[in-house]
């Protein structure tokens, strides 16, 4: 690579993601950033909550902004905008029923509204994330894109699946009949969808029902051709990708997640459970303690629209919940480092038939309690975590905050351990209630207000703690499916291939740029793939905002060139 072209990478790359080039004195915008971040909101999808506007309107959104960034959310997302036989007041599950694989206008806006949506979320920092159904189409055929009307876009089999059943998941009908995801038209016709959305500002992209459309393993070749890497991807997974074979669901997870990002229902529904029992969880994650899956490709929820808006039989079992147990749930889900947490506006109805298209849900969002979830979560981007109970207390600390949830009852004086000497200690102000905590190195004293919710951050008067991380980059100039940064001595602690890196740029060459926070006092550092692909050992000057690509091989190892970012 010349010199010359190597500028023009770092110009392009600062471009793209807003970091200043050592040398050069360029700043712009990040991709993933607001013009201007005066809410402290994460400046990247994975490092944020998410607020779902279930049922909302591009305009009712767009009204709420100003709400929504001050109670800390990084992420909105919307109902499917694909054309359906709906409209405003139609049942909400008609829009889950679509006609083909473009943006429409079935109630909740026109194309037009959804650009502004995505130009007025910029604003404020707020990325957009657009749920989109591609495992089916409209159970009744009329009115579907009739392109796909041909039976070699179907799979044509019954419904009735057993789920544990892998072949019957990924081909039998869930209500609707099931579209042939291993054709290359069906392929073509959803990837030319996510195209539109990216072009009309859309940063992420929920995909419903991603367990019932296969994988590359099981010669289906849906997911590496659709996805877009430079946008936020996640599945929605209710349970496992098949029952009854764990070793088998464990591995078809970590499939879906070289892809996207995936719910984590299993543990969601254990918080959820234990709160609505007047208890508090012990267990610690699900998918996370799964080999190849990391915590910033998991997606937390106390509920959502499938816990709260179907049947009883049908898996809506939330709407019967009050909203303070559900936030207290939210106080340790919305709080775990690394991964993100999806936040429901409830709608007004609890009746599954009654909850319109169209009608906005619930504004509890900007709670004290809520809001102050969010602040930590966002406060804390790249602290470590540890989740620990002490009798019916659950508390998740952070470095510098906290967020503490009592299992029942409300309105006490607390003193409990302080998890692994994770929280610093000092003087802490209660975000929900304005109160003062005191933290030692073995305890944390103060009062639980009336919500049964504290969250804690250093108070205002003290000096922030000099960061002990670095950021690193990589710039994936060989196309790895795949990448890892392991690193080792000082503090680091990790197993082999390391943890996965986050998207963080597109440059000219269509390449993509890559970050990951390290503790700063690491003494080497390899990227991987993760399957046999990996750099030479990098030991000499590694420092915050150092990047690094690929300049050829030597032994069987990628030699590396250097760049800094800062």
């Amino acid at each position: 690579m010349t010199n010359k072209r190597m500028i023009k990478k770092l110009l392009s790359i600062a471009l793209a993601s807003g970091i200043a080039i050592s040398g050069f004195g360029f700043t712009s915008l990040d991709v993933n950033a607001a013009n201007t971040n005066s809410y402290g909101l994460a400046t990247n999808i994975k490092d944020g909550n998410i607020l779902h506007c279930f049922d909302w309107t591009y305009q009712q959104i767009i009204d709420e902004l100003p709400n929504i960034a001050a109670a800390g959310f990084t992420s909105i997302q919307t109902s499917p905008a694909q054309p359906a036989n709906a409209s405003a007041g139609s049942a909400w599950y008609y829009l889950y029923q679509p006609n083909g694989f473009y943006v429409g206008n079935a109630g909740l806006g026109s194309e037009s509204d959804l650009k502004r949506l995505c130009s007025a979320a910029d604003n404020y920092g707020i990325k957009i994330i657009v749920d989109v159904v591609a495992n089916h189409l409209a159970g009744d055929h009329t009115n579907i894109d009739a392109s796909l009307k041909d039976s070699q876009y179907w799979h044509n089999l019954s419904s009735g699946i057993d789920y544990n059943n892998r072949y019957e998941i990924t081909h039998k009908d869930i209500g609707m009949a099931d579209l042939n995801s291993e054709h290359p038209y069906v392929q073509e016709k959803v990837k030319n969808y996510v195209a539109q959305l990216k072009s009309d500002g859309v940063d992420g992209i929920r995909w419903d029902a991603a367990k019932h459309i296969s994988l590359p393993s099981e010669s289906c070749g849906f997911w590496s051709s659709v996805i877009d890497r430079s946008i936020f991807n996640y599945g929605e997974i209710l349970g496992g990708p098949v029952g009854g074979n764990t070793s088998l669901a464990n591995s078809l997870m970590s499939e879906y997640t070289d892809y996207m990002s995936v719910s984590d229902s299993v543990y969601s529904t254990t918080v959820m459970t234990a709160f609505n029992n007047n208890s508090v969880p012990s267990a610690y994650g699900n998918w996370v303690n799964v080999n190849g899956i990391d915590d910033n490709e998991v997606v937390y929820f106390a509920e959502s629209h499938d816990t709260f808006s179907n049947n009883e039989n049908e898996e809506g079992w939330t709407k019967y919940i009050s909203q303070n147990k559900v936030d207290r749930a939210y106080a340790i889900l919305g709080a775990k480092a690394n991964s993100s947490a999806l936040y429901f506006s409830r709608p007004s109805e609890t009746n599954k038939h009654n909850i319109k298209v169209g009608v906005k849900g619930s504004t509890h969002f900007k709670s004290n309690e809520v809001a102050a979830v969010n602040k930590l979560h966002n406060s804390c981007v790249g602290e470590r975590e540890y989740y620990s109970t002490s009798g019916n207390i659950a508390i998740l600390s952070r470095e510098t905050g906290a967020s503490i949830a009592l299992g029942s009852g409300s309105n006490q004086n607390i003193s409990i351990n302080n998890p692994g000497g994770t929280l610093q200690p000092g003087t802490y102000t209660d975000q929900v209630n304005g109160g003062t905590f005191t933290v030692t190195d073995s305890t944390i004293k103060g009062f639980v207000g009336a919500s049964g919710i504290a969250v804690l951050l250093k108070s205002s008067n003290q000096d922030n703690p000099v960061s002990n991380n670095m950021t690193l980059y990589f710039t994936n100039n060989y196309n790895w499916n795949n990448i890892y940064a392991y690193t080792w001595g000082g503090s680091s602690s990790m197993n082999w291939p390391g943890k996965a890196m986050t998207y963080a740029a597109q440059n000219d060459y269509n390449e993509a740029t890559y970050s990951i926070t390290v503790p700063s006092d690491i003494t080497g550092v390899i990227f991987t793939d993760g399957n046999g692909n990996q750099t030479v050992d990098i030991t000499n000057d590694i420092s915050n905002g150092k990047g690094y690509y690929i300049t050829g091989n030597s032994n069987n190892k990628y030699t590396v060139g250097t760049y800094s970012l800062k």
